[in-house]
């Protein structure tokens, strides 16, 4: 239950106390020793990025840095990896820093507008629909760029995306306070410059849980894809009491879906919003799923998963299979070739990778073979028969990556975007507390983090498959076929004319689409 009192976040400056040094340098060592030995994009970043971040943390465990939790973040953040992350410890955990409304952002033939959306907690002063000109004094459009190139996002359409979600709304425990008490807004309303300001608030909630979740297919714990980060902000933002624009269609909201028949102007169409994949059962899920589906219309479906953070691999790779009866492969996953993940493989878990982690010094390779964590079996026989398309944007990742991959490289149907790429997600995510769990079994030799820290890390990748076989999903994410600008119109009338367009490729596309 989340504390929605009006606690400034100027009243909790100072709260939390740096770790000791011997704190730091178990940290230290500990997140340089995971990252050497088992982060699988680590050679990717090196060459893409031109980090290194274990340097880096030998840097700073020699160093007196007196503003250490900061310093560690950014050395994290700068892998633009959202699965790899540290979380800081309380009072941080569960805590989000806003302000008292949300701005999005639309484009009119490339150029960029922000409105307000939404407003919490009852605030009116900047009224639904205005149009932000300056953010402290500075040009918005400006201070979003600035503000991307500080995220963790994977490309650049997904740091963009991500920098208008933390412009009003910032997990604490994965980012560093907002350096201000307030903020100061500029924004046109009825043809009038308004200036306003407004303090940083902070709320309180339950941390969210990042261990994985048991499912069916045997492979244990190890099957999440998930950015922990938007799916905190996810559930700021369905919780807090809110007032936004009335909405267009009269669709049935269930738990993390919202579905039903729209009334589009070519015509019905089906449509679903998965709003993540954080299930407890993927079977389950995909049972659910074929129920949906074959109560709406059987010729045209739009599938929404814009925003969709991940969750559960197998619960996204699993719905593939009753949105066509065509011949699928999942995307599969490797781990890095190192002495570590050889061990790892003793588990039963690991144990079908063990083979060519074994031969890679006769090899030469970097990578292991790669096998899929999901199957197709004991899934509802229903399949859906008529033209599919996908809607995704740059927030749609990791397990949303999955299904956007195996979904465009098994020629399903038409991918719809409103920004070129998914997120760019590709990889499966360890939580520490597996991690060391799995170590412990087979003299890994990690320890559990001191101090109320917490650490996420991308342990295997996925790959492409189909024409992009092999090709890594990890920072390109998945291609759209067809771009389209949101209007004002979308963001302040339940994506009308995103639906409407959709609706309307769809109808229009090729025969291999259907």
């Amino acid at each position: 239950m989340i504390d929605f009192g009006y606690c400034t976040l100027a009243a909790i400056r100072g709260w939390h106390a740096e770790p000791e040094k011997t704190v730091r340098d178990i940290i230290c060592n500990e997140l340089a020793r995971a990252l050497q030995h088992y982060y699988v994009h680590l050679p990717q970043k090196r060459s893409s990025l031109a980090v290194e971040p274990v340097q880096a943390l030998t840097i700073l465990r020699t160093s007196n840095e007196y503003n250490f939790s900061k310093r560690l973040l950014g050395i994290v953040q700068a892998l633009k990896d959202r699965h790899t992350t540290i979380s800081l410890p309380q009072p941080w955990q569960g805590a989000t820093a806003y302000v008292p409304f949300m701005i999005e952002r639309y484009t009119t033939n490339g150029e960029p507008t922000y409105i307000v959306t939404k407003q919490f907690f009852g605030y009116t002063s900047v009224p639904l629909g205005a149009c932000i000109t300056h953010w402290n004094g500075v040009p918005i459009d400006l201070y979003v760029a600035a503000l991307a190139a500080q995220t963790n996002g994977a490309n650049e359409a997904s740091r963009l995306r991500l920098a208008i979600v933390n412009l009003t709304q910032r997990p604490l425990a994965f980012s560093p306070i907002p350096i201000e008490d307030w903020v100061t807004l500029t924004y046109l309303h009825s043809g009038e410059l308004r200036s306003i300001s407004t303090p940083w608030y902070c709320a309180y909630g339950v941390p969210l849980n990042s261990a994985p979740t048991l499912v069916r297919d045997g492979y244990g714990a190890a099957l999440q894809g998930a950015d922990y980060q938007l799916l905190h902000t996810n559930d700021f933002l369905q919780r807090v009491p809110k007032v936004s624009a009335e909405p267009v269609f009269e669709l049935i909201t269930d738990g993390n879906l919202r579905y039903g028949k729209i009334e589009t102007t070519t015509g019905p169409v089906g449509y679903v919003r998965i709003f993540s994949f954080d299930v407890s059962d993927d079977v389950a899920f995909v049972i659910k799923m074929a129920s949906i589906l074959a109560s709406l219309p059987q010729d045209m479906l739009i599938i929404d998963i814009r925003n969709n953070p991940g969750g559960l691999i197998p619960a996204g790779q699993k719905l593939l299979r009753v949105l066509t009866a065509k011949p699928l492969l999942p995307s599969p996953v490797e781990f890095r070739c190192t002495d570590c993940t050889l061990k790892l493989t003793q588990l039963e878990e690991f144990r079908i990778w063990r083979r060519s982690i074994e031969l890679r010094t006769l090899t030469g390779l970097d990578y292991s073979q790669a096998y899929a964590l999901s199957s197709y079996d004991n899934l509802p026989a229903y399949r859906y028969p008529g033209k599919i398309a996908l809607v995704v944007d740059a927030l749609a990742y990791s397990t949303s990556d999955f299904f956007a991959a195996d979904f465009a490289d098994n020629g399903v149907g038409l991918v719809v975007g409103v920004d070129p790429a998914t997120g760019g997600g590709g990889a499966n995510v360890f939580a520490w507390n597996e991690l060391v769990s799995w170590s412990d079994a087979v003299d890994g030799g990690l320890s559990q983090l001191p101090g109320g820290f917490t650490v996420t890390i991308a342990g295997r990748r996925s790959l492409r498959t189909g024409f992009n076989a092999g090709i890594p999903i990890e920072g390109f994410g998945v291609e759209v076929d067809v771009q389209c600008e949101l209007t004002r119109n979308d963001l302040l009338n339940a994506n009308v004319d995103l639906i409407n367009f959709t609706a309307a490729a769809l109808r229009n596309a090729p025969v291999r689409y259907s």
